[in-house]
């Protein structure tokens, strides 16, 4: 096998959290689109999957949201997971001689490795031939993976997340501030959290703080990294300096996020959320709850709906859907397909549904029972449906390598040193370096 791979880190964290938290039954069905309560057709030969994310996520975990249903579901096959140990990549993974059958992640966090070490495969006719209908599916999201494939079908989408505001209560009650509510604008938000962005005693609060990650990955605006056409970075667009100027720095106060990121060379994260709970309000993901919900009972907390631009009326942010990817070097691909077929079915993903996961089918009764099951049912679950969604931007295979790019630029702007034109024109230039010595080391 040729391979072709180069120097990534994959954020764990991000990519952890960013990971489904699938769990539930569901059922397969012989029609598209249909349920069927017939269990699985024993195989003939033993058939063993291995499942590989890049979230580097741990073995428990993996058997919470994926394995132990897809044990239940089909109990003559084999369901092993191979984890990512910190640094490595897919293909040191497959130079050891490791067989990966199936990768997941969110989708960007899929295709990149994948292409990039030649076990790529393309998924139409199979699913034809399993009946999996793609009409099911939120349309912006199989247009998107496609989009991403240049056509082909590498993946299939499991579930959905889209950008939130999560709150917390106590800081709000405490500071006399009205919450957050479903249908802000920007300005809105902005007057909210320069109230909350105060010193108080020894501590230092913050009302805001924006998420590079969904902020850039998910922007309403849809820019892409990188131009379709020419390969060249876009940040210097009028849209990425209008969402960065907006979401990290006007809605700072006294400089209080400003010494912050000057102090840590960091952004505060959801830690500082749910731990140290010196952050009002959180810019995350719809999965946030479902993810880790031990971190959240430690505070009195609920959600809205991601603020609005004037010119987006009703547009909160792309989604971004979590995929699972059957490999060319899979030893049994039709098997792989029946069990994401059975995730991606709609028993399993109204249970999903019922405990926080949004549904990447189009249907709105399983959108209905969203977050009924959950711990915390009692909060606002239809802010996630609140928005409608941005069509997703193009992703280029040098995609992780360009955000990291950005958000480091995020940074430059938060601290002020330079003025955002130029801080955008030398983040780009930065973002066409990095990719230029990707291309060169890829073609030796």
């Amino acid at each position: 096998m040729k391979m072709k791979y180069r120097a990534v880190v994959f954020p764990v964290l991000l990519g952890s959290l960013l990971s489904a938290c699938s769990s539930g039954t569901g059922q397969t069905g012989p029609k598209e689109g249909a349920s069927d309560p017939t269990p699985p057709v024993k195989p003939s030969e033993p058939v063993e999957l291995i499942f590989y994310s890049t979230s580097g996520e741990s073995a428990e975990s993996f058997n919470g949201k994926f394995g132990d249903v897809i044990r239940a579901k089909f109990p003559d096959y084999k369901i092993s997971y191979l984890r990512q140990e910190p640094g490595s990549l897919i293909p040191e993974v497959i130079m050891t001689g490791r067989r990966v059958d199936i990768v997941y992640n969110v989708f960007d966090y899929v295709l990149d490795p994948l292409l990039n070490s030649s076990i790529a495969y393309d998924m139409t006719d199979l699913a034809k031939k399993h009946g999996v209908d793609l009409n099911q599916f939120e349309p912006s999201v199989i247009d998107g993976i496609r989009r991403a494939g240049n056509g082909k079908l590498y993946m299939l989408p499991t579930s959905l997340q889209v950008p939130m505001v999560f709150y917390n209560k106590n800081l709000f009650n405490k500071f006399g501030v009205p919450y957050p509510k479903d249908g802000m604008s920007w300005d809105e938000m902005k007057a909210t959290s320069q109230k909350l962005t105060r010193k108080d005693g020894d501590v230092q609060y913050l009302g805001f703080v924006g998420s590079p990650q969904y902020a850039l990955k998910m922007t309403p605006f849809s820019d892409s990294y990188l131009d379709e056409k020419t390969g060249k970075s876009t940040f210097e667009r009028e849209t990425w300096k209008k969402l960065i100027q907006t979401i990290f720095i006007d809605t700072d106060a006294n400089n209080g996020m400003k010494n912050y990121v000057i102090a840590k060379k960091a952004l505060p994260n959801r830690l500082n959320f749910t731990n140290t709970q010196d952050v009002a309000m959180l810019h995350f993901h719809s999965e946030f709850p479902a993810a880790v919900p031990k971190d959240l009972e430690k505070i009195d907390w609920d959600m809205a709906a991601l603020p609005t631009f004037p010119e987006l009326k009703g547009v909160g942010g792309q989604a971004t859907a979590v995929a699972m990817s059957i490999t060319s070097m899979a030893k049994n691909k039709d098997a792989a397909m029946e069990v994401i077929k059975f995730l991606a079915s709609k028993e399993a993903q109204t249970a999903n549904s019922k405990i926080g996961m949004m549904s990447v089918l189009n249907d709105e009764s399983i959108k209905t029972v969203f977050g009924s099951g959950s711990q915390f049912k009692d909060k606002n679950w239809k802010g996630a449906y609140y928005n409608k969604l941005a069509p997703i931007a193009w992703k280029s295979t040098y995609e992780l390598q360009v955000d990291r790019v950005y958000a480091a630029g995020v940074l430059d702007a938060i601290r002020g040193e330079k003025d955002l034109n130029t801080v955008l024109r030398e983040t780009a230039e930065k973002a066409d370096k990095a990719v230029a010595e990707l291309k060169a080391a890829n073609s030796k």
